[in-house]
């Protein structure tokens, strides 16, 4: 049993990986935690180093996939953790000593139950974000005013970096499991913890380096992003809400195939009754409480 599990997942990250995964494992932290990798089918032998020297890493629990996407990924390597906390990183990142003590103690003297750090440009260092919000169209946006008061309420943690009790993960029912290859399923977790009346909140004391990138290593569609959005109005949103997001969406290349798709699966249907009843708040909470002017 350990405080917390490090769920890695990894697609083509070549050289990125084993990076990411030396300055975790090099980092002090006084809080124990196990490293679980999910490679999604990785096709440049991204985690080629885990094999060749089985020694030092040998207490890295390395999953293997098939186009499983982000968030089911995430997903899976849920399911094999063993940790009181779940911290999802990308496989492209650098962080401090003490990073897990610190966001682990920001957050229970919070009473909260998702915590971000700050996430600074690995190049552009002098370039740093204090979590993420929305645009009129739900795009999402970095908040780049420094954030001065530590444990300070946040609407999205970004995905590169974050981490969540796992009890409430499970109460969330994870990201969304019908999200396919990449796109929005951080900001759907984010958005739902806030409407079923969870917690999300930044640790300014923590800086976590990320690597932004021009294009992703693998295919993402334009299909895939429109699906998800989609996908995710559907599953929260009461009609007058869901109509502006089809007014959005319907504008995107795309937006036809995922629409099609959306209406073709009976368990979305069963899946939104659910949320809808569940939740504590409706969006529109979630909308003022962060000045979102949708």
């Amino acid at each position: 049993m350990f405080d917390v599990s490090i769920i890695i997942p990894c697609k083509n990250e070549l050289n990125n990986l084993k990076k990411t995964v030396e300055s975790i494992m090099n980092s002090k932290n006084k809080l124990s935690y196990e490293i679980i990798i999910v490679d999604d089918g990785s096709t440049d032998r991204s985690c080629d180093f885990i094999n060749i020297n089985k020694e030092s890493y040998k207490d890295i629990k390395l999953i293997s996939v098939l186009n499983f996407g982000a968030a089911g990924s995430r997903n899976f390597g849920a399911k094999t953790a063993s940790g009181k906390y779940l911290f999802f990183c990308d496989a492209h990142v650098s962080v401090p000593d003490y990073w897990l003590d610190n966001l682990i103690k920001t957050l229970e003297d919070n009473n909260a139950h998702i915590i971000a750090p700050v996430i600074k440009d690995m190049v552009k260092e002098n370039y740093k974000g204090y979590g993420q919000t929305w645009d009129n169209n739900l795009n999402v946006m970095w908040l780049l005013n420094k954030i001065e008061t530590n444990g300070s309420e946040i609407p999205i943690a970004c995905g590169c970096a974050f981490g969540i009790k796992k009890e409430v993960f499970e109460a969330i029912g994870g990201f969304d499991k019908y999200f396919e290859v990449w796109g929005k399923e951080d900001e759907e977790l984010c958005f739902k913890s806030w409407l079923f009346g969870y917690k999300i909140i930044l640790d300014i004391s923590v800086e976590v380096k990320h690597l932004f990138r021009s294009k992703h290593p693998y295919l993402v569609t334009p299909e895939n992003v429109i699906y998800n959005f989609l996908c995710m109005a559907y599953c929260h949103f009461e009609n007058k809400n869901l109509v502006k997001a089809l007014n959005i969406a319907c504008k995107d290349y795309g937006f036809s195939y995922a629409t099609a798709k959306i209406m073709l699966n009976e368990d979305l249907m069963k899946q939104r009754k659910e949320y809808l009843n569940k939740r504590k708040y409706s969006e529109d909470y979630f909308f003022k409480k962060f000045n979102i002017p949708f």
